[in-house]
């Protein structure tokens, strides 16, 4: 009966609670690093995510133990992916901050134009790499250069071909109309 009182009595809930927004800003951390995005943009998204008020640079700097020139930097890729906005607070000069809850919004105004933007760029690259004019004989080149043989060439085009084709389907996906449907 005792183990009962415990498990309800307001410190030990508290405790509980604290530790699992601790561990949820951790796993945004996790989740972002596993994107190759690093973990502080994933920590400071879900810390701003938990606060229902605009929290302040020095607060998030000061929670997550991080310079607030770190800090500083990371809310400014927040803001370029429309994940966070910056708030004036009448008679505080400090930056504030509060999140924007609209995962659609954060995607579509954020995310999928610079995901746009670098496929164009890749897209690009490998078009240029199949417009150029393909090597005729090996060429003599300095010690640190590799050369291809014929096949190997041929390698490479075909490669560069499937690239292409790929990039073709996902710019076709990510330009749908459905896609904003369901955003």
């Amino acid at each position: 009966m005792s183990t009962s009182i415990a498990k309800t009595h307001p410190s030990s809930s508290m405790l509980s609670w604290d530790r699992e927004l601790r561990r949820f800003i951790e796993a945004g951390g996790n989740t972002t690093h596993s994107f190759g995005l690093g973990r502080l943009i994933g920590r400071m998204f879900a810390l701003i995510y938990l606060h229902p008020r605009p929290i302040s640079l020095e607060q998030i700097a000061d929670h997550l133990q991080i310079s607030k020139a770190s800090a500083s930097t990371t809310v400014r890729q927040l803001e370029k992916w429309h994940a966070v906005t910056p708030i004036v607070m009448e008679g505080d000069r400090r930056d504030f901050y509060k999140v924007e809850t609209r995962f659609s919004l954060i995607i579509k105004k954020g995310l999928l134009p610079n995901l746009k933007k670098k496929l164009r760029s890749a897209g690009d690259q490998i078009d240029r790499v199949l417009a150029a004019e393909l090597p005729k004989k090996k060429p003599k080149r300095s010690s640190a250069e590799e050369s291809f043989n014929s096949s190997e060439i041929q390698e490479i085009h075909e490669r560069l071909v499937a690239a292409r084709s790929l990039h073709q389907k996902l710019d076709r996906i990510l330009s749908s109309n459905l896609l904003d449907y369901f955003l």
